[in-house]
């Protein structure tokens, strides 16, 4: 019953990447649990036709870790050996990384689209093609100064992000138990999709919580949203297992 759990952090995230930080947070003795309020639906003709755009790419930049779950086994048998690979931040660049066995360009410091446009392989683009995958209508502004450095750029938009039910009953006794630890939200659409299914009725109790996140912007939103005890950290496994341990 909901009522025995330990203290339980939420993982407010799509749910393949909630299921791999669960098991990760369990090795390191946290008790965890999907509560996805939005989760990615793949867009198969943007998938389906990503192949060819990022052969004729000399860059592809992958702008969150479901762009790269969706996307990166549709072009890891067909990827030409020259063509450079970006992230925007350092997390989702190691698991890039580890799955193409090459090196991945993304921030020395940050975990977003600015911090990613400092780094020096992104400064003189002429004449280079750049290719975003992302979630549609994600990350306009990264296009935007890629093109004014003098790319060609084209998007891959293999995802949209579809909201989901939610166990209510599950937050409720854990936080009535006083074994909510907290919630980690991994987006400020993500924090909107949550407070938009708690409804009115759900929105204090959430709000008293305890959040945890991994970008002032989405920090900004979750205290638009009502929130005030907001933790930042890199959002990693274990980063927030420290965090939870103090």
């Amino acid at each position: 019953m909901p009522g025995t759990l330990p203290a339980t952090l939420l993982l407010v995230r799509p749910q393949a990447q909630a299921q791999r930080q669960q098991a990760e947070l369990a090795a390191r003795g946290i008790h965890s649990l999907p509560f996805c309020a939005l989760d990615t639906v793949a867009n198969s003709t943007a998938l389906a036709a990503l192949p060819q755009q990022a052969a004729g790419s000399d860059g592809v930049i992958f702008v969150s870790p479901s762009a790269i779950d969706i996307g990166w086994p549709a072009i890891a048998a067909s990827l030409p050996p020259h063509t450079l690979l970006a992230c925007v931040g350092a997390g989702s660049a190691g698991k890039l990384a580890a799955l193409s066995g090459k090196p991945v360009i993304s921030p020395a410091q940050g975990n977003d689209s600015d911090a990613l446009l400092t780094h020096p392989a992104l400064q003189q683009l002429a004449g280079q093609q750049w290719l975003i995958v992302r979630g549609a209508d994600g990350r306009a502004q990264l296009g935007q100064t890629l093109a004014a450095r003098g790319a060609a750029v084209s998007y891959a938009d293999i995802y949209r992000r579809k909201p989901q039910p939610l166990d209510w009953v599950l937050f409720e006794q854990l936080q009535q138990h006083g074994t909510l630890a907290g919630l980690l939200v991994a987006s400020s659409e993500a924090a909107d999709a949550l407070f938009a299914a708690a409804g009115a009725t759900r929105q204090t109790a959430l709000a008293a919580a305890r959040f945890f996140t991994l970008h002032p912007r989405i920090a900004k939103r979750l205290r638009l949203l009502g929130v005030s005890d907001i933790v930042l950290c890199d959002g990693s496994s274990a980063a927030l297992a420290a965090l939870l341990a103090d």
